[in-house]
C-alpha cells in the first residue's frame, strides 16, 4: 500500500469533516505529530487503530484501506483491501520488532554495564595496612616499589606523595623495615599505584617462612672484599605458595666472614654480611665475567626471578636482571631438580 496515497485520503476526509490534526489525535488517544506523519506519508497507522480511524473519519474499514469512499463489492476492491491490510499489518509488525531489539539492546547494555562494574570491583582490589617492600627500581623516569602477595610480586607505581628516595629495604642492622601503605591493584595483571607510604619505624624480623633444617655449608674465596667468606644453606622446605604439580622448594642462605683468629671462626657470633630468606638457590659465581665472583640467587617470585649481589666501591649492591646466562644457570639448578 502507498503511504501517500493513504496519507492524502485521511488528510482529505479529516479536512472535509472540519476536524484539525488534534482533533482527530485526541478523538484517536494519540499525538497530533502521529496523525501529521500519517498525512505525510512518513508512517503507517498501527493496525489497532484501523477500526476508530475509520469511524473517526466516518468511514468504514473498507473504505479506508481503499482510500474511497465507495462501497467494497467488486472482487478487486475486496482483494485490494485485503492486501492494504496486509501491508498495514506489516509494517506494524515490524515496527513492534524494532522497539523490541532496542529493549533488548537496552537490557544488554545494561546488563554488560553491570558485569563490567562488578568484575571490576573483583578484580581491582584497594589495599591498606602494613607492608615490607621486597624492592624499589625506577623505569623510564618512573619509580616503582614491589611487595609480595601469596608467592607473586605487585609492581606498584609511586603515586606524587609517595617520597621515592626515602624509601628504604634495611635498616641499618639488616633488618626488613614495615611501611603504612595504600595501594589499589589489577590482581591479572599484578600492578597497580601506591598512594601513601609511611615508615611505622618498625622492622620485620624473619620471613613469613622462616623455616629451619640443617644444611650444607662451605667457603668462598674473595668475596665482597673479604678473603674468605663462609656461607650456610638452610633447607630445604617447600614453598607453601607453589602449585602442588609444580612443587618448588625454599632455603635460606647466610653470608659471613671468615677470620680463624676470631673467637667463634664459625661465625655463628658474627653478623651476616649478607642474609637471603626463602630462595630457590644462592651461589657465589662470577656472573659478570670480571674474574671475581658475586652471589647470583634464584628467588621464588616469577615476576622478578633473579637477583646478583656485587661490591661495587665498598658496598654489596643488589641489581634485578631478567635473565643471567645459561653457563650461571645451570650451575644455579637446586639440588632437588631434574630427579
Amino acid at each position: 500500500m502507498n503511504k501517500e496515497r493513504l496519507g492524502n485520503f485521511i488528510s482529505g476526509e479529516r479536512r472535509n469533516l472540519g476536524l484539525t490534526q488534534r482533533d482527530l489525535a485526541a478523538r484517536l488517544h494519540v499525538t497530533d505529530k502521529a496523525v501529521s506523519k500519517w498525512e505525510r506519508g512518513m508512517s503507517y497507522p498501527d493496525v489497532t487503530l484501523l477500526e476508530p480511524l475509520a469511524a473517526a473519519l466516518d468511514l468504514t474499514v473498507e473504505e479506508l484501506m481503499a482510500c474511497r469512499r465507495q462501497a467494497v463489492t467488486e472482487k478487486k476492491g475486496a482483494e485490494e483491501t485485503m492486501q492494504n491490510l496486509l501491508d498495514i499489518s506489516r509494517d506494524s509488525v515490524r515496527q513492534e520488532r524494532r522497539r523490541s531489539w532496542k529493549r533488548l539492546a537496552a537490557v544488554l547494555v545494561l546488563l554488560a554495564v553491570t558485569a563490567a562494574v562488578v568484575a571490576y570491583t573483583k578484580i581491582v582490589v584497594p589495599e591498606d595496612g602494613y607492608y615490607s617492600i621486597v624492592l624499589k627500581e625506577t623505569v623510564n623516569g618512573r619509580n616503582y616499589v614491589y611487595v609480595e602477595d601469596r608467592g607473586h610480586l605487585i609492581r606498584l607505581k609511586c603515586g606524587k606523595d609517595v617520597d621515592f628516595d626515602a624509601i628504604t629495604l634495611r635498616d641499618e642492622w639488616g633488618d626488613t623495615i614495615s611501611y603504612q601503605m595504600d595501594y589499589q591493584w589489577n590482581r591479572l595483571t599484578r600492578t597497580g599505584t601506591v598512594s601513601a607510604c609511611e615508615d611505622t619505624g618498625a622492622t620485620v624480623l624473619g620471613s613469613v617462612m622462616d623455616v629451619t633444617y640443617e644444611g650444607d655449608s662451605g667457603s668462598v674465596p674473595l668475596l665482597f672484599g673479604y678473603t674468605s667468606v663462609q656461607y650456610l644453606r638452610d633447607g630445604y622446605y617447600p614453598d607453601p605458595y607453589a602449585e602442588s604439580e609444580n612443587l618448588v622448594f625454599l632455603c635460606d642462605v647466610r653470608y659471613w666472614p671468615y677470620d680463624p683468629e676470631e673467637p667463634d671462626p664459625t661465625g655463628i657470633n658474627t653478623r651476616a654480611i649478607l642474609e637471603i630468606e626463602d630462595c630457590i638457590n644462592a651461589e657465589a659465581l662470577d656472573v659478570d665475567g670480571d674474574g671475581e665472583p658475586e652471589v647470583a640467587v634464584r628467588t621464588r617470585w616469577p615476576e622478578k626471578p633473579y637477583t646478583v649481589y656485587d661490591y661495587v666501591d665498598g658496598e654489596i649492591v643488589e641489581t634485578w636482571p631478567d635473565t643471567l646466562p645459561e653457563e650461571i644457570l645451570e650451575q644455579m639448578r637446586a639440588p632437588w631438580e631434574g630427579l
